[in-house]
């Protein structure tokens, strides 16, 4: 005779199944987002209009819960698991012999739930699986609980409209070296206390699902069951029952492991988080442009508010992408900055040479990927670290080789980095910071732009870059380019073939710019905190200076820029 908790996992894996795959899921998940739940997901996808973005997660979420393997844990097991979750002084390091599967679900009676929301739900199924595209090595995980009855519409399961659980969180959480705060902290962010305690409870079943005390029997549902699951080409139809080896073994056998893998971390390299001022947020955010008080602004400002929020957008996604790609990456390389920027100059927020070997060394990087994240990545440290402060004009793009070499911004740079905006029909944005190269220290412009595509991400953005030398900037490209064709004989490499007309290609691209931002960084230039003109806010002052806040700062450059 089947276990009762074989019954049960089977039947909720069904239900979950068919809703996942039913208009009504849609619907719930659009008013979900309409009350700010947001959803992780792989940082291109913000980029979507909503409805495909929904269609997405319910098709990931979906794939985890056909294809994965249905676990279900006996009382003894879910109590173990429920109170060492509770116990925040129990580190838990997580690591790939942690999950029981790949992907999966595991179900939990209403009586037995593995933990309590601050809602008062119970916790009755996690689902997970591989990491979605572009996260770094771990699991993206989903816990849920019931939809209580008096919020169920009139006759739902008859009309095919029953929602039998809700996501409550979901996140992507990453093997070690990669340690997850909530997992060993009693000090956490309050962004952070919502979620510890069940995050905590999840990593604790998965370790009592994995230990050597506990027994997996696999057990067959009814017949109606496993019919169900095979209309609905849900894979591997059993369920894996676990249960202890007697009492008083289950919570030792969850504790005495965890433990073990903190010893075996002694010595090791580990990300530990640090606290970070200005974290990358879950979504972009508009603050005083937000689109629902598009309606009191004329014409004019409206354009600026729709400028503003393109721009937001599309850094927050290049943060975000980079977050996914290398957890902690900004928090770790302030931290190593505040250690280490003696090193360097002074006008250069870290060098992208550094970044790239930070990329290698901590996240095991191939070079050729770490080569080129590197100094886009020190870009958008460069820009947050200052303030994620940006510049829109208006002004047209015009280009000459001739127009000389801004020297001078390794002086003038009111920030580490800035964000440029430049609408010229097409909006172009850009990224700025001062790079130091070589042995000698050499002044670096580095520009990384969108060109016009706002969808376009870390893999897409083009880098534009040149030595602060020289007369003009068709002179700094060729310095440049001679410091580079040496490096690369250095490394037994051919130089690039000499080439006048690229040369020039490559400085009048360059020169589209740099007059504007030379002119953005004179003293004196006349700047306005767009912010203002919505009346929603006070001016900020010009120069910038470093803020807490995670949203962009737009100024407008209201002057003409110093003659070239």
């Amino acid at each position: 005779m089947p276990h009762p908790l074989a019954d049960l996992a089977a039947g909720l894996r069904s239900r979950t199944l068919a809703f996942l795959r039913s208009p009504v899921s849609r619907e719930f998940w659009n008013m979900l987002v309409d009350q700010g739940h947001t959803f992780v997901m792989p940082a291109a996808w913000t980029a979507l209009p909503r409805a495909r973005q929904i269609e997405a997660l319910l098709a990931a979420e979906g794939k985890r819960v056909s294809d994965g393997t249905t676990f279900t844990m006996t009382d003894d097991l879910v109590r173990a698991a429920r109170e060492t979750g509770q116990d925040q002084t129990i580190p838990l390091p997580f690591t790939p012999d942690i999950l029981p599967a790949p992907s999966g679900m595991l179900v939990f009676s209403a009586d037995e739930p593995l933990a309590h929301l601050p809602t008062g739900l119970p916790v009755v199924a996690i689902t997970w699986g591989p990491p979605m595209d572009g996260f770094s090595p771990g699991v993206h995980l989903t816990w849920w609980a019931p939809m209580r009855e008096e919020d169920q519409e009139k006759d739902a399961a008859a009309r095919g409209r029953l929602i039998p659980i809700i996501p409550d969180f979901d996140l992507h959480l990453p093997f070690l070296p990669h340690f997850d705060t909530r997992l060993h902290s009693q000090k956490l962010p309050s962004g952070l206390i919502y979620s510890a305690i069940p995050l905590r409870s999840v990593v604790a079943a998965w370790y009592a699902l994995t230990a050597d005390g506990t027994t997996l029997r696999e057990e067959r549902p009814p017949a109606t069951l496993t019919q169900a699951l095979k209309d609905l080409k849900a894979k591997k139809r059993g369920v894996q029952v676990a249960t202890g080896s007697g009492t008083g073994t289950a919570h030792p056998g969850i504790t005495d492991r965890a433990a073990q893998t903190m010893r075996d971390l002694e010595g090791a390299d580990y990300f530990d988080p640090v606290p970070e001022l200005a974290a990358t947020t879950r979504k972009a955010e508009h603050g005083v442009f937000d689109a629902s008080l598009d309606h009191q602004l004329d014409a004019g400002h409206r354009r600026i508010a729709h400028i503003y929020r393109e721009a937001a957008d599309h850094w927050h996604r290049l943060e975000t992408q980079v977050t996914q790609r290398y957890p902690g990456i900004f928090a770790d390389l302030e931290e190593l900055r505040a250690h280490n920027s003696s090193q360097w100059q002074p006008w250069c927020w870290m060098p992208s040479i550094r970044v790239s070997a930070w990329l290698t060394r901590m996240y095991g990087a191939p070079i050729e990927q770490a080569s080129w994240d590197g100094p886009r990545i020190a870009a958008l440290g460069a820009w947050r670290s200052g303030g994620r402060h940006s510049v829109l004009t208006t002004l047209p793009l015009r280009s000459t080789a001739s127009d000389r070499v801004p020297a001078e911004l390794t002086e003038t740079m009111p920030a580490h980095g800035l964000g440029l905006v430049v609408d010229d029909d097409t909006v172009h944005l850009l990224l700025t910071y001062l790079d130091e190269v070589g042995d000698r220290g050499n002044a670096e412009l580095v520009l990384i732009s969108n060109y016009g595509r706002p969808a376009s991400m870390l893999e897409d953005i083009t880098k534009l870059s040149v030595f602060l030398t020289g007369d003009t900037l068709l002179d700094a490209v060729k310095a440049t380019q001679t410091y580079y064709d040496h490096a690369a004989v250095q490394d037994g490499n051919q130089p690039h073939p000499t080439d006048e007309a690229l040369y020039g290609e490559h400085a009048d691209a360059l020169s589209l710019f740099t007059w504007i931002l030379a002119g953005i960084c004179t003293p004196g230039a006349e700047l306005q905190d767009a912010g203002v003109l919505t009346g929603r806010k006070l001016p900020a002052p010009w120069p910038p200076e470093p803020n807490v806040l995670s949203e962009t700062t737009l100024w407008l450059l209201t002057g003409t820029p110093a003659a070239r």
